[in-house]
């Protein structure tokens, strides 16, 4: 699939080593060698060809949801860091990730054209891959951030779930549920006056949901 490694590929390598430089000069004390070795032995057993979704035009929706996560929280994170050069980084990495997000739903229209999934499809795959992203991507990174810096912390879920918990009051303020949501439901296809309608309790889903 020589289409999925134009340009996004090689942006999200460039995202992944100006952080680590950040991280490794702001937090010198941090060992981030170890705790990436050990996520990738881990993360890497999960990502196999059955994780995929049945269609090419379902797996494009699961990668959007991917992207509006990575987008939203990197939004979050430029406008609460009080630290100039991780708010800018944060911000630019932010921009890119809703310009992958498009990628991939370009892609997601023109499969989508031939394969005809079903919004019932789509939105099982929304709701699904949206549960993955908390309940094993960020759970994993969690886990492998926490004994990088600390070998003999908790890392199960009662320390995820307290973690989650300390991230409630900071989401509720600079998380931008609405422009998620949005994003979440483009593939659905609802149109304007639909999107209008269903938009706001969705979002209070979201909001009630996220963090909770």
């Amino acid at each position: 699939m020589t289409w999925l490694r134009q340009g996004w590929q090689r942006e999200e390598v460039q995202h992944g080593a100006a952080l680590r430089r950040y991280v490794e000069t702001a937090w010198p004390d941090f060992d981030w060698e170890r705790g990436y070795r050990s996520f990738f032995e881990e993360y890497s057993r999960i990502c196999t060809m059955s994780g995929l979704a049945p269609s090419r035009s379902l797996e494009m929706v699961a990668r959007c949801v991917v992207e509006t996560g990575t987008s939203s929280f990197y939004r979050m994170l430029a406008e609460v860091s009080p630290e100039p050069v991780l708010r800018r980084l944060a911000g630019l990495i932010s921009a890119d990730e809703v310009n992958h997000y498009k990628h991939f739903y370009r892609y997601f229209r023109r499969f989508a054209e031939r394969e005809r999934p079903g919004r019932v499809a789509i939105l099982r795959t929304l709701l699904a891959r949206t549960n993955d992203a908390d309940a094993e991507d960020a759970a994993i990174a969690f886990k492998h951030v926490r004994l990088a810096a600390d070998p003999g912390a908790s890392v199960g879920d009662k320390a995820y779930s307290a973690f989650r918990a300390t991230l409630l009051p900071m989401a509720k303020r600079h998380y931008r549920y609405d422009a998620a949501v949005k994003m979440l439901l483009k593939p659905l296809g609802l149109g304007n006056r639909m999107s209008r309608v269903v938009l706001p309790p969705a979002t209070a889903a979201a909001r009630f949901l996220l963090f909770s």
